[in-house]
């Protein structure tokens, strides 16, 4: 039986450290800085005290100038070129974007337009939460800081070192058998209080025990 391990998060405040990332997990707060086959969602990290990084300008985004194309599709475009830049780093199919998933992340992120909680959906998707104290993060900015999860992990012995780090924004990005995303971003009502981004897999990744970068037969 295969069982999904937790899903995660990803807290970033600029010039502070909240954080953390996991592709389904609990929440928690840091100072500043398969035999069982269980699956799981992202991790936790923050990056505090550190100049923003130009994540745009590492994956090489331009957006297109074009007066046609709306902004829901622009964010549609920086995120699937952000994280099929990465993907193509591991030699894996690109993803493609589903507009399903893409809505489910929108609803789900209004509903927590009110209290800005990060904390994940029901959904049997996996998925990725990225909450920003300031309202200036991008597409860009959250794939970004979910890659840097690999620093962390293993290929070898499939784990996150040290604790208490989590790698499972990474894992999930780099899930070969996962073939759709769909995201959003929310600001939410508050406007000190930031907000949050979203991204929804399918087939959702994180499954223990499991090589992230090999096929797996699903039962």
């Amino acid at each position: 039986m295969r069982i999904l391990l937790t899903k995660g998060f990803t807290l970033w405040a600029y010039g502070s450290e909240l954080g953390f990332c996991e592709g389904r997990s609990t929440l928690t707060v840091s100072p500043p800085p398969r035999g069982n086959n269980t699956r799981r969602r992202g991790g936790h990290g923050g990056k505090g005290g550190r100049h923003r990084v130009n994540a745009r300008q590492y994956f090489g985004w331009v957006p297109k100038n074009d007066m046609h194309t709306s902004v829901n599709q622009v964010i549609a475009q920086e995120f699937l070129h952000a994280h099929n830049w990465v993907r193509k780093v591991y030699k894996l199919p690109e993803l493609v974007w589903d507009e399903k998933l893409a809505s489910y992340a929108r609803g789900y992120l209004m509903q927590r337009y009110e209290d800005c909680m990060l904390v994940h959906s029901d959904s049997d998707f996996g998925e990725n939460v990225f909450w920003g104290k300031k309202l200036h993060w991008t597409a860009s900015d959250a794939t970004y800081w979910w890659y840097v999860e690999r620093q962390w992990y293993d290929f070898k012995t499939l784990t996150c070192l040290p604790p208490p780090k989590n790698c499972g924004h990474f894992t999930q990005l780099v899930w070969r058998d996962s073939a759709r995303v769909g995201c959003a971003l929310q600001h939410c009502r508050n406007s000190t209080q930031g907000m949050l981004i979203a991204c929804e897999y399918d087939p959702p990744g994180n499954y223990d025990n499991e090589h992230p970068l090999k096929h797996h037969e699903y039962s």
